[in-house]
């Protein structure tokens, strides 16, 4: 199975591929520069594993919450493709990717939104499987300051630095594409695919400009 996976949430594009059981990525030297970097970095990691588009068999893409442009950008790429060559998207949660692998039995997935302004979504273990035992939401610094569980972060270092001040079990995890591609393939083969005329960023919450 050939699956390429677009993790543009945050702000280096990163672009991954699976082919059989091998993964290989590229990533973007430039920040916030998704629209122009995607493209280029699509093509060059298909042709370096000798494929072309037409041998792909899904795309994975990071469904956000992030950064609000290269999420829209991400999607609308990947719906194209997708459109063209008649394939399914997978998308998969920001905050899904920042749970992987944790071996936490409870866990709040934190993300830096802007200003003051984070969002988090709580996990906990069921049956040896971390799943999602709260919507995520939008919450302010004082909110975070106040969470008791191991805490997964992405986000600037500066705000991680001053968070980690505060004697919080909190870590810092940066986004893999690689992550991406595995729940995806795990849901490609659970069918949880989505219809291109639904698919849409999560936002959690309304970006305001103050």
């Amino acid at each position: 199975m050939n699956l390429l996976g677009i993790e543009s949430s945050s702000r280096k594009l990163s672009i991954g591929l699976m082919k059989d059981d091998s993964f290989s990525e590229l990533h973007s030297e430039k920040i916030n520069d998704t629209a122009n970097s995607l493209p280029q970095l699509t093509k060059k990691i298909i042709k370096s594993a000798s494929l072309s588009f037409e041998d792909l068999d899904a795309i994975c893409i990071s469904a956000g919450p992030g950064s609000f442009t290269g999420l829209r950008v991400g999607m609308s790429y990947a719906k194209g493709i997708a459109m063209a060559l008649d394939i399914p998207i997978v998308p998969v949660s920001t905050f899904d990717s920042l749970a992987f692998n944790n071996s936490s039995e409870e866990l709040s997935t934190l993300i830096y939104s802007h200003g003051n302004t984070f969002y988090v979504c709580e996990y906990s273990l069921d049956g040896g499987i971390l799943l999602k035992s709260s919507k995520p939401k939008s919450i302010l610094k004082e909110d975070v300051l106040e969470l008791s569980k191991n805490i997964v972060f992405n986000g600037p270092m500066n705000i991680f630095k001053d968070l980690k001040a505060h004697n919080l079990k909190i870590e810092f995890k940066e986004l893999s594409v690689n992550n991406i591609i595995k729940i995806a393939y795990q849901n490609f083969k659970l069918l949880k695919t989505k219809s291109l005329d639904n698919l849409v960023p999560e936002y959690v919450g309304n970006f305001e400009v103050k």
